[in-house]
């Protein structure tokens, strides 16, 4: 078998060439099962290692990709590492003519020596390239501050019948781990509680503000916005709203318009 292709650095050129890293994997489960995996600035190519001719070949786009990860496993006698990607493309639901994003998650098993050290950094480095790749293909101007996004999370446990609080730990909170968000989680008490809150808030120790609730609660954190000193500012701060109500107009209305 001919050797793989030379791996190349990121970041990628925006015009010209284009940069990939190649690698061969095993299965996370079957060291048996044996995958080729090449990384380009748009896309996750995945084609199982077999010699039966057809291979299957999957190719994951990078705007679905929401993070990826590198780490040992539990079995300290285990000398490989773990590289592992999240993706969340549209696919259409069983017996339903209508798509969603759906969760699909891919890890691969890095054992090319017998050096754990040497496994978990080539793990790190597919993991820190591709999160380089995800951000660089979704359609935003270039990042000036390369660090995670900070998130004040805000969540109505009173909305959508009570079911707001359970949405968040049983949706959100695992995307936020798999992309590596730090955020702060406040859980409202009272009426006006948001709106005291960001009032007061140090604004500087936050890159946004996610409100999950309904119309409400939105309501209360722009007022609170409002009523600042320094609101020609604060205002500026991006906000964020995840549907967490009963009827979700507000949201639904942005989502529709921003299409």
């Amino acid at each position: 078998r001919s050797p793989p292709a030379p791996s190349l650095p990121f970041p990628f050129p925006r015009n010209g060439f284009v940069g990939v890293l190649y690698g061969e994997f095993t299965d996370m489960l079957n060291d048996r099962v044996r995958y080729s995996v090449s990384l380009t600035e748009s896309a996750l190519t995945i084609q199982r290692i077999s010699s039966s001719p057809g291979r299957t070949k999957v190719v994951f786009n990078l705007t679905d990709c929401i993070g990826c990860r590198a780490y040992r496993g539990p079995d300290r006698a285990d000398v490989g590492a773990y590289f592992t990607a999240y993706f969340y493309p549209f696919k259409r639901r069983w017996m339903s003519a209508g798509v969603t994003r759906q969760r699909v998650e891919q890890c691969f098993r890095v054992a090319l020596v017998q050096d754990p050290l040497a496994n978990l950094q080539e793990a790190e480095r597919w993991a820190h390239t591709a999160v380089i790749a995800c951000v660089r293909s979704l359609p935003l101007p270039e990042p000036e501050v390369c660090r995670p996004c900070r998130i004040m999370i805000l969540v109505n446990p009173q909305s959508g019948r009570g079911q707001a609080l359970q949405l968040f730990t049983g949706h959100i909170q695992g995307m936020l781990t798999e992309a590596s968000l730090p955020y702060t989680l406040v859980i409202t008490e009272r009426q006006n509680h948001a709106r005291e809150l960001v009032r007061k808030a140090d604004l500087s120790q936050w890159d946004a503000l996610v409100i999950m609730s309904g119309d409400g609660l939105l309501f209360e954190v722009i007022n609170g916005l409002m009523e600042r000193e320094d609101w020609q500012e604060a205002i500026q701060t991006p906000l964020g709203i995840l549907p967490g109500g009963s009827g979700n107009a507000l949201a639904a209305s942005i989502h529709h318009y921003s299409q």
